[in-house]
């Protein structure tokens, strides 16, 4: 961020910032536990409709809030006048982008060992998911296909639901969280952070993560990540596509082979 942005933003309290983070993890919590619950069957698992519908509220709420505020702040919500606020460039020089790919490979590499020991933690009292919880994401569940993650959908030539998906994980998931929690959010964390704003906002996404607190190893290497390409690297797009890749990559990959019939 430019130095003369960076002193434009305003500056957020330690108060505002932990409810900044809490909002949403209580709005998720209402959503999964108190009304999606209500239309998951008896003794069955949640639907696949219910999930992405939740998903979509969830992060949805996420995005508009971000946006929202950013205009708030005087901003018009158009590329042009958020670019230097939401620090939506590319890291700049060769050495930044050295870093980016070794933050890259060392996130990926990371957050793939933390299978086991998000599943030793998903067995821990006060951090096992219910068994409804949706198999993609409960480390207790084996998932070697797309069509363990989605058993309810027919995915052999349902290129529409991999659309849907993508769309879904694209623009909410990825775009409503990193708008949000980097692009709005981390800039006014420096007043009470410091130099560490990145870090206390990797550790705060990943607490935020309430609902699903089975993945917390997972969850923080991401989250310190996204927060380091978007902090110290200084760029979104940079943020979004680790995030995109870290939590949909495979699952795409897998999607589209079973839509072609091929898994």
């Amino acid at each position: 961020m430019k130095k003369d942005e960076s002193q434009r933003v305003p500056q957020d309290g330690l108060g505002k910032i932990l409810l900044m983070f809490a909002w949403p993890a209580l709005w998720f919590t209402f959503l999964i536990y108190v009304i999606g619950k209500q239309f998951i069957p008896e003794g069955g698992t949640t639907p696949t409709w219910l999930l992405l519908t939740i998903t979509t509220l969830g992060t949805g709420a996420e995005l508009i809030a971000g946006l929202a505020l950013l205009k708030r702040e005087g901003y018009a919500l158009t590329l042009s006048a958020m670019r230097d606020r939401i620090r939506w460039r590319w890291p700049r020089g060769r050495k930044a982008w050295t870093l980016a790919g070794v933050v890259f490979i060392l996130g990926m590499s990371l957050s793939m060992a933390m299978g086991p020991v998000n599943r030793s933690l998903a067995s821990v009292s006060g951090f096992m998911p219910p068994d409804w919880w949706p198999a993609a994401s409960n480390p207790l569940i084996p998932v070697a296909s797309a069509a363990d993650a989605f058993p309810d959908i027919s995915l052999e030539g349902n290129f529409l639901f991999v659309l849907i998906n993508l769309i879904v994980g694209l623009v909410f998931n990825i775009f409503g969280e990193e708008i949000y929690y980097r692009g709005y959010l981390l800039p006014r964390m420096r007043g009470v952070f410091g130099k560490w704003d990145w870090v206390a906002n990797g550790v705060l996404f990943t607490l935020k993560h309430v609902y699903q607190r089975w993945l917390y190893p997972g969850i923080l290497i991401g989250g310190l990540s996204f927060a380091f390409a978007y902090g110290p690297l200084g760029s979104l797009p940079l943020a979004m596509i680790f995030h995109w890749v870290g939590n949909f990559l495979f699952q795409m990959i897998f999607l589209i082979m079973a839509a072609f019939g091929l898994g």
